[in-house]
């Protein structure tokens, strides 16, 4: 009895310590505020002992979601909620790459639940809220690989929600943090993310439309004068030509089509 325990703590342990592993190798790649960082494709495919396919897979996501919960940090426990969906979109690749739909279906759906979980943890920040840039990075990484499976395997509707999911969920950060990623391709072909506060995009926004307005409403001036200028000068035509003919009762039928 006593071996058997030993030996489900030490799984426990394997599967904790592989659902932990990946935040330290992010952190190293991190843009930060108004930094790039490359997303060419960063997220590997899963080559841990316990995939989508194992017996114990559920046992490593009850582990994960343990983890999780004894994280009293909001920020630190948001972070690892991400970082645990990006693991989901390695074993998806993975499960992908070997044909095994069933089990790539699987780790999608608990992608999409580690979102939806992520998303609640996220009310209680306010909008000044400090840490939350990285998590949110991560999000914008998870859209650029999902957005290549899904070209990669068309046929695949998991992979379409999964990427419709990041996209809602990056929007959700954008509120909290104020910040967008916006996408770069350098010289070199390859894809940098860089901090962009929200408010610049909104006053550039207000500004071009502003200036459309401005431009549109000048066109409509320039209209009724040139109408105005018309109608003067069929006035001064009809108003010759009663002169010339010398009927004076014509004169008011002038005005009055006028």
């Amino acid at each position: 009895m006593k071996n058997t325990q030993k030996i489900l703590g030490g799984i426990l342990v394997i599967a904790l310590l592989m659902g932990i592993g990946p935040v330290a190798a992010l952190d190293e790649n991190s843009a930060g505020e108004q930094g790039t960082v490359d997303i060419s494709d960063d997220i590997m495919p899963y080559n841990g002992t316990i995939s989508a396919d194992s017996p114990v897979y559920g046992l490593k996501i009850a582990m994960e979601d343990l983890d999780e919960t004894f994280t009293f940090n909001a920020t630190q426990r948001v972070e690892k909620q991400v970082d645990h969906a990006r693991l989901r979109i390695a074993e998806v690749k993975r499960e992908l790459s070997h044909n095994r739909t069933d089990t790539a279906e699987r780790a999608l759906e608990l992608y999409r639940q580690k979102l939806n979980m992520t998303e609640g943890s996220l009310t209680p920040f306010g909008s000044n809220a400090t840490g939350l840039l990285h998590a949110q990075e991560m999000i914008t990484r998870h859209q650029a690989v999902l957005a290549r499976l899904a070209i990669q395997y068309p046929n695949n509707t998991g992979l379409a929600r999964a990427y419709n999911n990041s996209l809602f969920l990056e929007e959700k950060f954008g509120e909290k943090t104020e910040m967008r990623f916006a996408r770069f391709i350098e010289k070199s072909n390859k894809t940098v993310l860089k901090a962009v506060r929200l408010e610049i995009r909104d006053q550039n926004r207000t500004k071009d439309d502003t200036t459309r307005a401005a431009g549109t409403m000048e066109q409509d001036r320039e209209k009724i004068r040139e109408k105005i200028k018309d109608q003067k000068d069929m006035i001064e035509i009809k108003r010759t030509d009663t002169l010339q003919t010398g009927s004076g009762n014509d004169t008011p039928k002038i005005m009055k089509n006028t």
